[in-house]
């Protein structure tokens, strides 16, 4: 019995971690999606510095002495603009990194409130790709391994 619920816990763990290399596409393509909406933002905050002689550093370091309406403007723009650098350093974290390792990259760096959107609209398919096969065979050999060691220790204390 221990042995066919050992099989069906890597079967389990198969088909979960086979998905990783999917869910982390539709994470980088929602990340995209998000850049590409502060991007024009980012954009014409930098030219408007630039047409009264200023760089985002000289902004904010004048910022740092804004009273009441001027204080909010700047807050709303700072926070913008690293957004935008956090989200554009990430998703080309994900990039430069080899595709069998960026689901184990996004497991340990992902940013939450983009990951809780990807799960939302993720759809789990069948992984065609070899990294999706690979995936597979790890989550397969890791929790049936790990099932059998277990339950060989629960067996042992008979």
């Amino acid at each position: 019995m221990a042995r066919l619920l050992a099989f069906l816990l890597g079967v389990a763990g198969a088909v979960t971690a086979s998905q990783g290399p999917g869910f982390t596409l539709q994470y980088m393509q929602n990340l995209q999606g998000r850049i590409d909406e502060l991007r024009p933002l980012v954009e014409q905050y930098d030219a408007d510095l630039a047409g009264y002689g200023y760089n985002r550093a000289m902004a904010s370091a004048e910022c740092e002495t804004a009273t009441t309406l001027l204080n909010v403007l700047c807050d709303g723009y700072e926070r913008t603009v690293v957004r935008y650098e956090r989200l554009t350093a990430h998703l080309e974290e994900l990039e430069a990194a080899d595709a069998y390792v960026r689901p184990l990259l996004l497991v340990r760096n992902r940013m939450d409130d983009v990951a809780q959107s990807t799960y939302s609209r993720f759809e789990p398919a069948v992984p065609t790709t070899l990294v999706g096969g690979i995936y597979a065979g790890g989550g397969f050999a890791f929790f049936w391994g790990a099932s059998t060691f277990l339950f060989g220790l629960l067996g042992g204390r008979r």
